[in-house]
C-alpha cells in the first residue's frame, strides 16, 4: 500500500473512532434499525462497483458526507436514523478510486436496543 493512501486511511480510522468516544444516541427499536438498513441496501444496489461514477450517485441518491484524500480517493457516507449521531446512524459508506468510479460499498446498521 503506498504510503499516502496509508496514511488517509490511517486518518479516516482515528476520526471513526473518535466519533465513537463521546455519548450517542440511544439505542433505537431492532425494527427501526432493519428499516433503515433495508433502506441502506435499497441505495447500495444502485451503486455498482467499478462503473458508477460520482455524477451517477449524486443522481440517484442526493448529497452526501464527502471525506476526499490527498491521494485521490474519496469516500462518500449516507446515513439513516440518527444522522447526527455517527455511532447510533445506519450508513452506506461509498469508495471512490481517483478516476471518480465506485470501487467498493458497505452498509453498516445502526445500534439497537438489545432485543
Amino acid at each position: 500500500m503506498d504510503r499516502p493512501l496509508h496514511t488517509s486511511l490511517a486518518a479516516l480510522c482515528c476520526a471513526a473512532l473518535a466519533a465513537c468516544a463521546g455519548p450517542g444516541a440511544p439505542p433505537r427499536p431492532p425494527q427501526a434499525v432493519q428499516a433503515e438498513t433495508q433502506q441502506a441496501e435499497a441505495a447500495r444496489a444502485r451503486v455498482v462497483p467499478g462503473k458508477s461514477t460520482r455524477a451517477d450517485v449524486r443522481a440517484a441518491l442526493g448529497k452526501p458526507i464527502a471525506v476526499p484524500f490527498g491521494s485521490g480517493y474519496e469516500v462518500w457516507v449516507y446515513r439513516w436514523g440518527h444522522a447526527g449521531h455517527a455511532d447510533s446512524a445506519t450508513e452506506l459508506v461509498i469508495l471512490y478510486s481517483p478516476d471518480g468510479v465506485v470501487k467498493k460499498s458497505r452498509v453498516r446498521p445502526g445500534d439497537a436496543a438489545p432485543g
